[in-house]
């Protein structure tokens, strides 16, 4: 038992050194429009070690449990804002969704941190885009939202991920006031194989339409995923038919199967 302390102990002060320093890279994935094909923001995604193609799942969910995410979460924010300082500021294809775990987003720690972030650096407005993720479940969805709403007093977006994952989607949707919804894309792709999978999945876009909120459709990875979501009324789609996230932006321009999108226009 001993052993087995010492060595959580170990960890958790390895993670929280690597926090603390930001020892980890940034790894952009283009959201697209589908209206037009252009890149409408990048979502930033942590690698670490320099190992560019593993999910941080594993860490992120170890941050969680040790209740070490909040740190994460600002630290990540912070290299956010130090890659969007060194992209051109008049094209608005440089923009980053950052992500903000349920645990964070009620945690002093982190709210006050960001908001001293913003106040930093005024000129994020409009450049950063918050993701409030289902990965650990909100305990009190009216301070989350009252912090949501302080983000968008400021004028940045606040994006739900993850919609669709779990039983508590629809109760997030209807107390938390957000712009997009990012439809989980393991319910994207489930919703491909049955039969009634395109009347949910364009039920669940045209509520959101007259929620005047946004969606963005995951995992689309073939022609065929994309005109499935194209026809089910997404507005904008992320997957490797684009492109897998990369430490270097210049990889998605110009964007790989660009010519999709422009070629679906006309049948939206």
């Amino acid at each position: 038992m001993s052993s087995l302390v010492e060595q959580t102990v170990g960890q958790i002060t390895a993670f929280r050194n690597l926090v603390t320093q930001r020892n980890f890279e940034v790894a952009l994935h283009p959201i697209i429009a589908m209206r037009d094909g252009t890149i409408h923001h990048f979502e930033a995604l942590c690698r670490f070690n320099g190992d560019h193609e593993t999910s941080p799942f594993k860490a992120i969910t170890f941050a969680e449990e040790t209740g070490l995410i909040d740190q994460f979460d600002l630290s990540m924010a912070g290299k956010v804002i130090q890659w969007l300082s060194k992209q051109p500021r008049n094209n608005r294809s440089y923009r980053a969704a950052v992500n903000m775990s349920g645990f964070s987003i009620t945690k002093d720690y982190y709210k006050n941190g960001i908001i001293q972030l913003l106040d930093m650096n005024p000129w994020l407005e409009d450049r950063m885009i918050f993701e409030v993720t289902e990965s650990s479940r909100m305990a009190d969805l009216d301070e989350a939202n009252t912090f949501i709403q302080t983000l968008r007093g400021r004028g940045f977006e606040v994006c739900l991920d993850d919609f669709g994952a779990g039983a508590a989607s629809f109760q997030y949707l209807s107390v938390l006031e957000v712009d997009v919804v990012k439809l989980d894309g393991s319910a994207v792709k489930n919703a491909q194989k049955a039969a009634k999978g395109r009347a949910f999945l364009t039920s669940l876009t045209d509520m959101c339409r007259k929620l005047k909120v946004e969606t963005v459709a995951e995992m689309v990875d073939s022609p065929k995923a994309l005109a499935f979501v194209r026809e089910c009324g997404c507005d904008y789609v992320q997957g490797y038919l684009f492109g897998k996230p990369s430490v270097n932006v210049a990889d998605f321009f110009p964007l790989p199967n660009q010519a999709l999108l422009w070629s679906g226009r006309s049948s939206v």
